[in-house]
């Protein structure tokens, strides 16, 4: 076998995610905040900050980050990070369809089936969703299919290295990222009774001690800030998808949602049948138990608990995006992501195993059909929510703004409308902004986020704030009660206005 030939699409994948960045270098607003903890860990000597985030976070906290993600990106120098950014979930991506195909060749043998299998994978819209801006989701994914995949290898194989592959990537789990290490817990506990084994619920608590022991302590930190993330949305859930000054499309007629808030408001009404549109390939797993069913063809043991995982994820995700009361803790399209690599595995392999059928034509053009149609929709995704995107991303006037920012001397003390741009604002300026440093101060933020409870003289009173950094395509100065009179700086849209 050609060595380079397990390579070629990732490369594709890397292509095909990273690109729009070309066009959108500044997008997302989650990247601003990985980039602040980066430069925290780098300022720190490449190590975990112990110090109280003062300064230019008026709620001041303690970093309590998982630390492998900034750690890693703090050995990049600041200005090259910031413009190479947009490439680092598209690059961990690319890892996991590397894994994708050595795994189909261990379970198979069939290079064909590898080769379709990272296809499939490279074509899962949401995965090319997620991956649009840098965030440590694909890292976490990565190390979520290496704990878990060895996993339920070793329960039919019974080679102890999956084990300990197992373990040892679960303790990246909780060192990498909070979303998968919940997943994990999730699925550990399903299998756990499903397989009637201890060994994934070990592989979790070996996984969490080490990660506690490894840390001296600091994980039990980004513990509690997870569990303050989740409460803070407990107690805020009714407002997760207003508009931050006009409340919610309800109580509002004048509010028109932007395009990821109709798409979040689709996945919720129109679930689980929406899932299918952002992962079609999870219906590979039902067609896999009618074949077991029906005697169709021969299905592994292991293939069909690749299927039960799959279903998990699904009946778990729908329940979440319907059921509210499970709502705080993840967005439920999210936990299909969790089953994309046995989706994809399970549907190369199915596709082969159709060819041998009558229906070997109708096979080729159903499967082309929907290779074409995904990509389609991940290109019109791209166009529409990343190329074309304003409203999460650094625009000309921001920077202008923030160049003015920064010319001014003195003390500065910002409140940003919306509240998505503080830690953008944080980042690109040297003044102080209204945003929490760590996820307990979020309770403390929620005056002004996801509702502004306070008018701003309040808060200005309270937190002696000085200035808004107002977007007005987003809320007037009439809404928040500012006069124009007040405008110090304005480039396009974007103000900076005197409270």
């Amino acid at each position: 076998m050609i060595w380079f030939v397990p390579f070629i699409i990732p490369l594709a994948s890397f292509v095909l995610q990273a690109y729009p960045r070309l066009f959108n270098r500044f997008f997302g607003v989650d990247v601003w905040t990985r980039l602040i903890e980066t430069r925290h860990v780098r300022d720190a000597g490449h190590r975990i900050p112990r110090k109280k985030l003062e300064g230019q976070f008026i709620i001041d906290g303690y970093f309590d980050y998982p630390p492998v993600f900034p750690f890693l990106l703090s050995f990049i120098p600041t200005e090259k990070l910031k413009h190479l950014q947009g490439f680092i979930a598209p690059l961990f991506d690319a890892l996991q369809i590397i894994l994708i195909y050595y795994a189909a060749i261990y379970l198979i043998g069939d290079v064909r089936v590898a080769l379709l299998a990272q296809a499939i994978y490279m074509l899962t819209p949401m995965i090319a969703i997620e991956n649009s801006y840098m965030t440590p989701r694909s890292l976490g994914y990565l190390n979520f299919t290496l704990a878990v995949l060895p996993l339920v290898i070793f329960y039919y194989v019974h080679n102890p290295w999956f084990y300990v592959a197992g373990v040892i990537f679960s303790v990246f789990i909780f060192l990498t990222h909070r979303f998968a290490m919940q997943a994990f817990l999730f699925i550990s506990i399903f299998f756990t009774f499903y397989l009637n084994t201890p060994i994934f619920i070990q592989a979790y608590l070996i996984g969490f001690t080490l990660a506690v022991l490894l840390t001296r302590g600091y994980y039990l930190r980004v513990l509690k800030g997870h569990l303050s993330n989740i409460y803070f949305w407990v107690c805020n859930l009714d407002y997760r998808w207003a508009h931050q000054i006009r409340g919610l499309p309800k109580e509002n007629k004048k509010i028109e949602q932007d395009w990821v808030g109709k798409v979040n408001t689709f996945m919720a009404v129109f679930s689980p049948i929406a899932l299918f549109g952002l992962n079609p390939w999870a219906l590979s797993s039902f067609a896999t138990l009618a074949a077991l069913y029906f005697g169709w063809f021969p299905v592994s043991s292991m293939f069909v608990t690749f299927a039960v995982w799959i279903i998990f994820f699904y009946v778990f995700g729908s329940s979440v995006l319907k059921i509210k009361q499970l709502m705080p803790i993840g967005e439920g399209q999210r936990y299909m992501e969790m089953a994309t690599v046995p989706a994809s595995i399970l549907s190369a392999s199915l596709f082969f195993e159709l060819l041998d059928t009558p229906y070997k034509n109708w096979v080729i053009a159903g499967l082309i059909l929907v290779l074409a149609g995904n990509l389609g929709l991940i290109l019109f995704i791209q166009m529409k929510g990343i190329i074309n995107d304003r409203n999460r991303s650094i625009t000309d006037d921001m920077w202008n703004v923030f160049d003015y920012i920064n010319s001014v001397k003195g003390n500065m003390r910002i409140i940003c409308v919306p509240h998505q741009n503080t830690t953008m604002t944080v980042y690109c300026t040297n003044k102080a902004v209204f945003v929490n440093a760590d996820n307990p101060g979020l309770m403390r933020i929620q005056e002004v986020y996801p509702i502004l409870r306070l008018s701003l003289e309040e808060l200005k009173m309270k937190y002696n704030l000085t200035h808004a950094l107002v977007k007005e395509s987003f809320a007037t100065l009439s809404e928040l009660k500012l006069s124009k009179k007040n405008i110090e700086y304005q480039s396009g849209d974007v103000m900076v206005v005197k409270i």
